[in-house]
Protein backbone atom coordinates (compact mmCIF):
# COMPACT_ATOMS: atom_id res chain seq x y z
CA UNK A 1 0.00 0.00 0.00
CA UNK A 2 1.31 3.39 -1.25
CA UNK A 3 1.95 6.06 1.52
CA UNK A 4 -0.81 8.25 -0.34
CA UNK A 5 -3.39 5.64 -0.03
CA UNK A 6 -2.70 4.88 3.75
CA UNK A 7 -2.85 9.16 4.26
CA UNK A 8 -5.95 9.13 2.51
CA UNK A 9 -7.40 6.48 4.58
CA UNK A 10 -6.13 7.71 8.05
CA UNK A 11 -8.84 9.19 10.14
CA UNK A 12 -8.98 12.96 11.20
CA UNK A 13 -10.91 14.45 14.06
CA UNK A 14 -12.43 17.92 13.69
CA UNK A 15 -9.86 20.74 15.36
CA UNK A 16 -12.91 22.53 16.62
CA UNK A 17 -15.97 19.85 17.33
CA UNK A 18 -13.51 17.01 18.12
CA UNK A 19 -15.53 14.78 16.68
CA UNK A 20 -14.67 12.35 13.67
CA UNK A 21 -14.78 13.73 10.38
CA UNK A 22 -15.91 12.20 7.32
CA UNK A 23 -14.50 11.56 3.82
CA UNK A 24 -16.02 12.91 0.62
CA UNK A 25 -14.60 11.80 -2.67
CA UNK A 26 -14.49 15.29 -4.95
CA UNK A 27 -14.15 15.45 -8.86
CA UNK A 28 -11.15 17.38 -9.95
CA UNK A 29 -9.12 17.76 -13.26
CA UNK A 30 -6.92 14.55 -12.75
CA UNK A 31 -7.14 12.00 -10.11
CA UNK A 32 -10.08 12.62 -7.44
CA UNK A 33 -9.67 13.69 -4.17
CA UNK A 34 -10.81 12.94 -0.83
CA UNK A 35 -11.25 15.62 1.31
CA UNK A 36 -12.29 15.56 5.47
CA UNK A 37 -15.34 17.21 6.06
CA UNK A 38 -16.78 17.68 9.49
CA UNK A 39 -20.52 16.78 10.27
CA UNK A 40 -20.94 19.00 13.19
CA UNK A 41 -19.33 22.34 11.47
CA UNK A 42 -18.87 21.44 8.34
CA UNK A 43 -14.98 22.64 8.03
CA UNK A 44 -13.18 21.07 5.55
CA UNK A 45 -9.52 19.57 6.12
CA UNK A 46 -7.40 19.70 2.56
CA UNK A 47 -4.24 18.85 2.51
CA UNK A 48 -1.14 20.00 0.65
CA UNK A 49 -2.20 20.55 -2.92
CA UNK A 50 -6.02 20.35 -2.77
CA UNK A 51 -6.77 23.68 -2.28
CA UNK A 52 -5.29 24.35 -5.99
CA UNK A 53 -7.13 21.56 -7.57
CA UNK A 54 -10.34 22.69 -5.75
CA UNK A 55 -10.20 26.55 -6.77
CA UNK A 56 -8.36 25.88 -9.75
CA UNK A 57 -6.63 29.42 -9.11
CA UNK A 58 -2.48 29.22 -8.83
CA UNK A 59 -2.15 32.72 -8.15
CA UNK A 60 -4.70 32.88 -4.86
CA UNK A 61 -3.36 29.53 -4.07
CA UNK A 62 -0.40 30.57 -3.55
CA UNK A 63 -1.22 33.91 -1.58
CA UNK A 64 -2.49 31.30 0.65
CA UNK A 65 -0.21 28.71 0.42
CA UNK A 66 2.92 29.59 -0.18
CA UNK A 67 5.35 32.34 1.94
CA UNK A 68 3.14 31.61 4.77
CA UNK A 69 6.13 32.88 7.23
CA UNK A 70 7.25 31.13 10.69
CA UNK A 71 4.98 32.47 13.13
CA UNK A 72 1.69 31.04 14.12
CA UNK A 73 -1.22 33.56 14.16
CA UNK A 74 -3.66 30.80 14.89
CA UNK A 75 -4.36 29.02 18.30
CA UNK A 76 -5.37 25.73 15.82
CA UNK A 77 -3.15 22.56 15.81
CA UNK A 78 -2.70 20.56 12.79
CA UNK A 79 -5.17 17.78 12.39
CA UNK A 80 -2.73 16.02 10.57
CA UNK A 81 0.86 16.35 11.90
CA UNK A 82 -0.16 18.34 15.28
CA UNK A 83 1.85 21.47 14.33
CA UNK A 84 1.27 25.18 15.06
CA UNK A 85 -0.85 26.47 11.63
CA UNK A 86 -1.11 30.36 10.30
CA UNK A 87 -3.81 32.45 9.48
CA UNK A 88 -3.37 33.52 6.07
CA UNK A 89 -6.44 35.99 4.27
CA UNK A 90 -7.72 36.66 0.97
CA UNK A 91 -9.38 40.37 1.53
CA UNK A 92 -11.87 39.54 4.32
CA UNK A 93 -11.59 35.45 3.93
CA UNK A 94 -9.24 33.87 6.61
CA UNK A 95 -8.03 30.30 6.28
CA UNK A 96 -5.63 28.39 8.76
CA UNK A 97 -2.60 26.87 6.89
CA UNK A 98 -0.18 24.24 8.56
CA UNK A 99 3.23 25.69 9.08
CA UNK A 100 4.27 22.14 8.64
CA UNK A 101 2.66 20.26 6.51
CA UNK A 102 1.11 22.83 4.44
CA UNK A 103 -2.67 21.66 4.53
CA UNK A 104 -5.33 24.08 4.77
CA UNK A 105 -8.74 24.12 7.09
CA UNK A 106 -11.71 25.83 5.76
CA UNK A 107 -15.04 26.86 7.91
CA UNK A 108 -17.94 26.37 7.07
CA UNK A 109 -18.65 28.40 3.19
CA UNK A 110 -15.26 29.61 3.12
CA UNK A 111 -14.65 27.31 -0.25
CA UNK A 112 -17.51 28.60 -1.77
CA UNK A 113 -16.28 31.99 -1.16
CA UNK A 114 -12.95 31.68 -2.00
CA UNK A 115 -14.08 30.56 -5.22
CA UNK A 116 -16.34 33.60 -5.91
CA UNK A 117 -13.11 35.90 -5.21
CA UNK A 118 -11.54 33.74 -7.90
CA UNK A 119 -14.22 33.94 -10.19
CA UNK A 120 -14.13 37.77 -9.11
CA UNK A 121 -10.40 37.74 -10.68
CA UNK A 122 -8.82 38.06 -6.79
CA UNK A 123 -5.84 40.45 -7.04
CA UNK A 124 -2.97 39.67 -4.52
CA UNK A 125 -2.11 42.07 -1.98
CA UNK A 126 1.92 42.00 -2.24
CA UNK A 127 2.71 44.15 0.40
CA UNK A 128 0.70 42.15 2.87
CA UNK A 129 3.18 39.57 2.07
CA UNK A 130 6.08 41.14 2.44
CA UNK A 131 6.80 40.42 6.22
CA UNK A 132 5.87 36.88 5.71
CA UNK A 133 8.15 36.90 3.08
CA UNK A 134 10.77 38.72 4.96
CA UNK A 135 10.20 36.01 8.27
CA UNK A 136 10.94 33.11 5.72
CA UNK A 137 13.85 34.39 3.99
CA UNK A 138 15.28 35.34 7.60
CA UNK A 139 14.67 31.78 9.19
CA UNK A 140 15.93 30.30 6.26
CA UNK A 141 19.20 32.47 6.65
CA UNK A 142 19.33 32.19 10.58
CA UNK A 143 19.11 28.15 9.64
CA UNK A 144 21.84 27.95 7.26
CA UNK A 145 23.80 29.40 9.66
CA UNK A 146 23.47 27.44 12.33
CA UNK A 147 23.54 23.92 10.15
CA UNK A 148 27.31 25.64 8.78
CA UNK A 149 28.50 26.46 12.35
CA UNK A 150 28.06 22.99 13.62
CA UNK A 151 28.81 21.70 10.16
CA UNK A 152 32.26 23.18 11.65
CA UNK A 153 32.53 20.87 14.80
CA UNK A 154 30.73 17.37 12.95
CA UNK A 155 34.35 16.90 10.44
Amino acid sequence: MTNDKIESERKYECHKCWVEMKKEEVETFGPNIIIDVCPKCKGIWLDKGELGKLLKDRELTNYLTKHIGTKSRSPMVCPRCGMTMDIEKADDIEVDVCLNCGGVWLDKDELENLKEKSEEGFKPDESAKFEEMEEERLYKKRNSALSNFFRKFTK
